[in-house]
Order: structure tokens, then C-alpha cells, then sequence
């Protein structure tokens, strides 16, 4: 089975920073947590290391995303001025996953990839360790879709389905004449 998508640097950007950021209400309730505490105690004396120690976690892990953001843009960034705005086609097979784009191609056979994450947004093939293949998932087909799930489950990996028409399914219904007990 084959499909091509298109990528753009917004899209890929867009795809990382919802990885990176996911859950990020929960760090912002954190940064302003430690943000309010140590402003408030540091006029107190014995208070003072632990709201230097405070600014100090915000400034790091500011800088740590800030970096990690960075590279990343970087990196999709020379990957598209590579790939300019052709397409990058997928084939599916029993065996493999193959991709084939202007800068190269692929061949990852199923055991490679960890899970299957697909929201409205982006289609995520993870990789056990660290990376994804990411698809828009509005470029790829009906049938290349049930394809891939059927392929992760096949090789026992995880397939999650986040879209709200993927988890509207009707309900099972009781033959008609027989009651319920």
C-alpha cells in the first residue's frame, strides 16, 4: 500500500512542540508555583536559599527548552530546505515501512517501532528509544491508516487512537424480541 504526504516546517514544529510541551499546564502551575514561593520568601533570611534555588530551576529549565527548541528547529529547518516541497511517499508492506523523500529513503521493518499514536493532528510512529515518524493525519488515507493499525497489532505494539470519529462506533445492540434480564 502507498501514500505520500507533504511536510511543512509549521506542521513538523507543530508536531514537536505538542510532544515537548504536552501536559505543559502542569509545568506552568509549576514555574508559577516556585515563582510566587520564592518571591515571597525571600525577603525572609533563612527562606533566601530555597527561593535562589527556586529562580535557579525556572532559569534551568527555561534554558533547557529554549535549547531543545532550538535544535529542533533547527534540524527541521535544514531537513526541509533539503526536502523543498516534495513529497514524501510511504510504502506499506507485510514486512516494512519504507520511505522514500528527496533527501533519502527508509526501510524499517515493524519490529522497529515501539506504538502507534494517532490524534486529529499528526499520526506518530514511535520508536522504542527516542524519535518518530510523523504524518499529518489528515493526508493519509482511510485505508493506509486501518492498514497501520492493523500492522502494529499484528506485531504486538500499542496503537492509541485519540480522534473523536475513531472512538464513535455504535454500540452493540440486543437482537430485537428478546429481553434483557
Amino acid at each position: 500500500m502507498k501514500f505520500s504526504v507533504r511536510l511543512s516546517a509549521a506542521f513538523l514544529k507543530r508536531s514537536f512542540s505538542r510532544r515537548i510541551f504536552y501536559d505543559a499546564w502542569k509545568l506552568g502551575i509549576a514555574y508559577l508555583a516556585i515563582l510566587v514561593g520564592s518571591f515571597v520568601g525571600y525577603r525572609d533570611p533563612e527562606f533566601r536559599t530555597y527561593a535562589i534555588f527556586g529562580f535557579s530551576l525556572i532559569g534551568l529549565g527555561t534554558a533547557l527548552f529554549g535549547a531543545i527548541w532550538i535544535q529542533q528547529s533547527k534540524v527541521i529547518g535544514d531537513w526541509m530546505r533539503r526536502q523543498g516541497d516534495a513529497q514524501v511517499v510511504y510504502s506499506l508492506s507485510e514486512e516494512s515501512v519504507e520511505t522514500a523523500s528527496s533527501v533519502g529513503s527508509s526501510k524499517l521493518r515493524w519490529d522497529a517501532f515501539a506504538s502507534l499514536a494517532i490524534t486529529e493532528f499528526d499520526t506518530l510512529l514511535k520508536f522504542p528509544r527516542a524519535g518518530v515518524l510523523t504524518l499529518p493525519t489528515e493526508q493519509v488515507t482511510a485505508e493506509a491508516m486501518e492498514y497501520l493499525k492493523e500492522r502494529f497489532l499484528a506485531h504486538g505494539k500499542k496503537v492509541e487512537d485519540r480522534r473523536k470519529t475513531a472512538n464513535q462506533t455504535p454500540e452493540p445492540t440486543a437482537p430485537s424480541g428478546r429481553g434483557s434480564s
